[in-house]
């Protein structure tokens, strides 16, 4: 079992880091939490059986976090794709994803494979679904205008991987956090740009490993990097480093992280 990152960007991708997206990969299957551009080929870079994929989870409904799913869901319609989908995200994107799909003509088309749209329970910690060995719980997070939720995955074997999602620092995340393996948390600005990060509802660098320190994780992986951050990842980690004395890096893509 295993994870890997399709992209590691914000909202705007460069040469180097495509939009944020994380595929966790079970003996069941595979889960992909937000869902990019061209995913397909992202999966197949990664190592991933598209095929494989059982379920997409949506935190929210931001272009880099959604605008992959039409092409997902109408490239396994060509690849002949017989295994029904589900599309897990919050109760108020139900529609607006089907809608997404019906635009693209991906939503109950004659002769596809079945695609539900669910929504998740918008409690703490709630349970969403479990895949195998993997079981998935959500939790909102604070992401100012757009709803949104952060999303753990637990392993039977003990080891968990949470994902904050696009997010100021806020307590449910901690919480949701709380006993994980790893944090992967958003670290779109340096803490020398906060006034940004406040006002477009993210988090620094440093506000991720206050985070992570509270939560009592091994590992905070940062992620959702500002482009004008990408030629200097570094300087984040540093800053998260002085903040959080456990394990820090910057979100690699494409690379598996064992679970």
């Amino acid at each position: 079992m295993h994870f890997a990152f399709l992209g590691t960007s914000g909202s705007v991708p460069s040469a180097v880091r495509d939009t944020t997206s994380i595929v966790v990969v079970a003996p069941a299957g595979a889960v992909l939490i937000d869902c990019g551009g061209s995913p397909i080929q992202k999966l197949r870079r990664a190592g991933v059986e598209p095929q494989a994929l059982a379920a997409v989870v949506i935190t929210h409904i931001h272009p880099d976090h959604s605008y992959g799913l039409p092409a997902l869901v109408r490239n396994f319609g060509v690849l002949g794709r017989q295994a029904p989908l589900t599309v897990h995200c919050r109760p108020e994107h139900v529609e607006p994803l089907r809608s997404l799909l019906s635009l693209f003509n991906t939503l109950e088309r004659p002769g596809m494979f079945k695609v539900t749209v669910r929504a998740v329970d918008l409690a703490e910690g709630a349970h969403a679904f479990d895949l195998g060995p993997l079981s998935i719980r959500t939790s909102p997070n604070e992401h100012g205008a757009m709803p949104n939720f952060a999303v753990r995955v637990d392993t039977a074997r003990g080891r968990s991987i949470v994902y904050s999602s696009d997010t100021r620092p806020c307590d449910a995340v901690v919480a949701l956090a709380r006993g994980a393996d790893t944090l992967v948390h958003d670290a779109t600005y340096s803490e020398r740009h906060r006034s940004r990060a406040g006002g477009h509802a993210h988090s620094t660098a440093a506000e991720a490993g206050e985070v992570a320190a509270r939560a009592g994780v091994r590992r905070l992986i940062l992620t959702h990097i500002g482009a004008e951050y990408h030629d200097d990842v570094e300087a984040l980690a540093a800053e998260a480093r002085e903040r959080f004395a456990g394990e820090v890096e910057v979100a690699r893509e494409l690379v598996p992280y064992p679970l």
